[in-house]
């Protein structure tokens, strides 16, 4: 009954919105699915799907316990299997993030320090080594020549948390500040950042803290940090997090508010838990931000049916994985 009530009110709201002339109203949405895959051919199902983007329009997604890559088609059929678990030199001991750059796969090996590349259909072209410890477990940012991530490790000062690997130099450069959560454990916890290429420029989400960071990607400077903590939702999880006395009294517990962004045209999408209950969580909601205006501005809200983790989002739709399913899902945008 809640949720009829919810988009009930979501209803009205975008109704009130065509008739405002002023600044432009957020519009709500309630999402269905119309297609799901958690079978493969090969009669195997997918387990635990921590990265899903979409490129020249296909979608890959990357599952660590299978510790493989797959390429699927709009209507969700498998294309191609690329990589596998192993040892060898075109085998990932560990793969989570990835990006997708001029028809090639990048894909952090965490296990072997190593960045993997593979074409899209599968082929093995060559892997690189880094210098440095790095995690490549959240969100990746990537143009020909540099690859942005989370940089738990820190430099030398261990205030920074944000990384650039040139490929041409092999030099790492350490940017960003990091938030001081008062114990080591908990603060590498609660800086985790994705990272978003767009227009020369790097979108940033902190996933414990509420704002959107747009960088400038040339001179790593920070042009723009962005408050989002009075959207309700956010700001319902975020009191959850930080009221919470188990996790606050924790040296190592921490909270998150997002659980996966994605970048899509001029467009950022931001995965969010709600918890209309107060202690149980029920669905999944996507807020969607415009950035064409040089800022962040909050223009929609999607609710999704179910429980999503990862997502990604193209022109037509948006695909989710559900884990309570082990599926993919396609949505549909309206």
């Amino acid at each position: 009954m809640k949720k009829e009530l919810f988009y009930a009110l979501a209803a009205g709201l975008l109704g009130a919105s065509c008739t405002n002339t002023g600044p432009r109203e957020v519009e709500y949405f309630a999402l269905a699915s119309d297609r799901m895959i958690n079978q493969l051919s090969d009669s195997s199902f997918f387990n635990s799907v921590l990265c899903i983007l979409d490129y020249d329009g296909d979608i890959y997604l990357s599952d660590t316990k299978r510790c493989q890559i797959f390429r699927l088609d709009t209507a969700l059929n498998l294309v191609a299997t690329i990589g596998k678990e192993g040892h060898g030199p075109k085998e990932f001991g560990y793969v989570e993030q990835f990006v997708v750059c001029r028809d090639t796969i990048f894909a952090g090996d965490i296990t072997k320090q190593r960045i993997l590349r593979f074409s899209t259909d599968g082929a093995f072209c060559g892997e690189e080594a880094l210098k440095e410890l790095i995690p490549l477990n959240q969100r990746i940012g990537m143009n020909p020549d540099h690859i942005y991530y989370l940089n738990t490790v820190g430099d030398k000062s261990g205030t920074s948390v944000l990384a650039d690997y040139d490929r041409r130099s092999e030099q790492l450069n350490w940017f960003g500040r990091i938030t001081d959560f008062g114990y080591p454990g908990k603060t590498r916890l609660q800086n985790r950042r994705n990272v978003h290429c767009w227009n020369g420029h790097l979108v940033v989400v902190p996933l414990s803290i509420p704002s959107i960071e747009i960088y400038d990607a040339k001179s790593r400077a920070l042009e723009q940090s962005m408050d989002i903590s009075q959207i309700p939702l956010v700001q319902a999880m975020y009191q959850k997090g930080v009221n919470n006395r188990q996790i606050a009294e924790s040296p190592s517990g921490g909270y998150a508010i997002f659980f996966d962004s994605y970048l899509c045209g001029d467009a950022l999408y931001v995965l969010c838990n709600v918890d209309l209950e107060g202690s149980e969580l029920d669905h999944s909601a996507m807020l969607e931000f415009d950035l064409s205006k040089g800022g962040a501005e909050w223009v929609r809200r999607y609710d999704f049916p179910d429980w999503v983790c990862r997502f990604c989002v193209t022109d037509d739709y948006i695909y989710g994985f559900v884990p309570e399913f082990s599926a993919i899902k396609r949505y549909p945008r309206l």
